[in-house]
Order: C-alpha cells, then structure tokens, then sequence
C-alpha cells in the first residue's frame, strides 16, 4: 500500500513538473567570450540543481575518505569495549556459579578496554573476591589495591569487601578498621552494623554485641531467632569471665528475665558453677527451672542427677522434698526420676531411691539407670540383684554399640 502511494506521488509530480515547464517559456543567456549560448530556463534550474547535488555527493565521498581511519578506530574500539563487557557478564555469572577462576580471569579481560569507572571498580571487585576465595591472596590484595585508585563515590564497595575478607580471615581489627572507613562514606548502613557484628563476637565482646544485636533487630535488619543466638553467645563470653558466685548471682540478676530462663543458658551458668564449685547454687537454679510448667528440660534434669553427690545434704533433702510437684508435671521424665533416684540414693533412702529409678528404667531403659540400680543393690546386700543389673546394662551397651 505505502509503495503504491509513492508511485502515485511520483507520478503526480512528474505531472506538474511537466506542466509547470509548459509555462515557462524563458530562457538563460551563459556568455562566456568569445562564446554565447542561449539554453531554456527550465533546463537551466535542472543544470544548477544536477550542479549542487553533484558538488554536495563529492563533498559527502571527500568527507568520508578522509575520516575512514577515524571510523575504522572507532569501530575497533566499540567492538573491544563490546568484548570487555561481555567478559564482565561471563565474571559476574562464573563467580555466583562458584568458577572463581573463571570469574577472575573474565573480571581481568574486562579490564583492559573498559573505559566506565563503575564498571572497572565492578570488575576489580569480582577479581579480589574470587581471587579470595581461590585462596591467592597475593593477587587479592593486588586488585583491592587497584581499587584504591578509583573515584571516592566508588570506595564504599571497596571498604565493605575489604571488611568481609578480613572476617573470613578472622582479622577482626581489619575488619573494624574497613568499616569504620565504610562507616565514613555512609554513616548509618545496616550491613556494616552486621559484618561489626561478627567482628565484635570474634574479639570476645560481648555489651558490643548485645547492643549491635537490638540495633539490628530494631532495624528489622535480624531475625528473632539469630538475635537470640548472638546474645546467647554474648552471655555465653560474658559468663566465661564470672569468677564467683556473688559474680554470677549478680549478673543473672542484670539479665532480662526471658533470658536468664534459657534453658541452654541456664545449662551453661550450672555448668560454670561446677567449675567454681558452687553446687549449692547451681542445684537451686536447676531447682527453679524444674519448678517452671512451660520449660523442656531433659538436659537440666540430666545436670541436677550429676549434682546428687555433690550438693549438701540440706539441700538434697530440699530437692528431694519437691520431687513430687516436679514429677506431676513432668511424669514421664525419665532423667528427672534418675536424677531423684541418685538424690534419695546419696542420702541412703534406699526404698526411695529403688524406686525413682526402677520407674526411669521402666520409662526408657538406659545404661545410667540400670547402673545405679546396681549399687543400690549392692549396698544392700542384694548381690543377686545387683548381678541382674549388671547384666542389663551389658545388653543395652551391647545393643547400641552394635
């Protein structure tokens, strides 16, 4: 439809043409001594205009010759700039892929004809982390130092890589130190905060990482459960340092309540005190936890039959006085019932004792259970008894060993 309109177009103006020439009966004189000539005036504007195109297309075929260098340099230079940056997309996918050797010698291709700051500070990037993570650190620092070269709108990148390849070094001062530049281009950006984070749990502090964690968590920037990881082991640094009893009383009296009720924190406090010696204390907070309804404590009730020989005897009387609230609320705890039956057998209730841990042998047979029941009976005098109980105890050894 379009090239039958421009033939009718055509058509239409060879028709004018014509007829507009029909009217024009003038001529042009060109006198040039000793010559004259008389031409038609139409012919005339066809002559000058043939004239101008023809001076215009030699011009335009001059222009061109002589620029043919520049385009041909121009056309290299486009087809290598083209090459480079499809060499940083090979990096880019080689090094999320984990061809970290690949990703480096794409990265470094890239380099050589890529004109782009951005792209350059990208590619020495790609390089240094992969040169990292291949484990040639010589070459790593060589690209960060590179880096180093680029615009300041491009360091901030360069600071947190720097970061991050000192942590998986476990250079935490380095690291600290390239946040803290990082820190000095773009003062609040979360990510800093967490690679911080790591570095303070690496230099043992643990009120830094308590306060970088509820930083983080109010900035939605962690999630409940690695918040409560981090003050765990928080607490865990700080408990290592407690070296009293009166230490460690006043400490757990600073810690929020839902914390000191841990039961993997609580497990470690009871674990300190041991070391230190204060079983008293250790079995009155495994006494409180027992006595909460809303805890799973299968490995505190397993520390509280550890303590049985070990506390005093007013405070195994104690225990022993609340073993029957705890077992109406935990009635199918076996650990609970060896540890109540290690607690009666410390202070020779041997029917008692008998019976706490005939019902944990009952519940779950374990090589514990039957052991005691052993010297329980042995220190009665039931050696038939206490043979019997040997012999499970072999059988279960056997049966999980095999």
């Amino acid at each position: 439809m379009k090239f039958a309109l421009w033939i009718i177009g055509l058509f239409a103006l060879a028709v004018l043409v014509g007829l507009a020439s029909t009217l024009n009966t003038g001529y042009a004189i060109l006198f040039l001594p000793p010559y004259r000539m008389e031409v038609s005036f139409n012919l005339m504007i066809v002559l000058v205009i043939a004239l101008i195109a023809a001076t215009h297309l030699t011009l335009r075929l001059i222009a061109l010759a002589t620029g043919l260098p520049q385009q041909v340099q121009r056309f290299q230079k486009q087809k290598k700039l083209k090459a480079a940056r499809h060499a940083l997309r090979e990096a880019g996918i080689a090094f999320f892929e984990g061809r970290f050797q690949k990703a480096e010698r794409e990265a470094v291709k890239s380099l050589d004809n890529e004109y782009s700051d951005e792209n350059r500070a990208l590619a020495l990037l790609i390089a240094a982390r992969s040169a990292g993570a291949a484990g040639d650190l010589e070459k790593r620092d060589d690209y960060l130092a590179k880096l180093d070269q680029m615009p300041d709108r491009l360091q901030l990148a360069r600071h947190m890589l720097d970061a991050e390849l000192k942590l998986e070094d476990k250079d935490a001062p380095g690291a600290l130190l390239a946040l803290e530049r990082a820190r000095a281009l773009s003062p609040n950006l979360t990510n800093a905060l967490r690679l911080e984070l790591k570095a303070r749990m690496l230099q043992k502090q643990p009120e830094a990482v308590l306060s970088l964690t509820e930083k983080l968590l109010k900035a939605d920037a962690l999630e409940p459960e690695q918040a409560r990881r981090y003050r765990l082991a928080a607490y865990q640094q700080q408990l290592g340092a407690l070296l009293s009893e009166r230490e460690v009383r006043d400490w757990l009296k600073r810690m929020p309540e839902a914390e000191s009720r841990n039961p993997q924190l609580l497990q470690a406090v009871v674990k300190h005190l041991i070391r230190l010696q204060q079983y008293d204390y250790a079995a009155t907070l495994l006494a409180e936890a027992l006595s909460a309804d809303d805890m799973d404590l299968p490995e505190l009730s397993r520390e509280l039959g550890q303590l049985a020989s070990q506390v005093s005897v007013d405070k195994r009387l104690a225990l022993l006085k609340d073993a029957e609230r705890w077992l109406q609320q935990r009635p199918r705890d076996h650990w609970l019932l060896l540890a109540l039956g290690r607690l009666a057998l410390a202070q020779q209730l041997w029917g008692k004792a008998q019976s706490y841990l005939e019902a944990s042998a009952s519940i779950e047979p374990t090589l514990c259970a039957h052991a005691e029941l052993a010297r329980l009976f042995e220190a009665t005098g039931k050696e038939e008894q206490a043979q019997q109980q040997y012999q499970r105890s072999l059988e279960l050894a056997l049966s999980k060993g095999c």
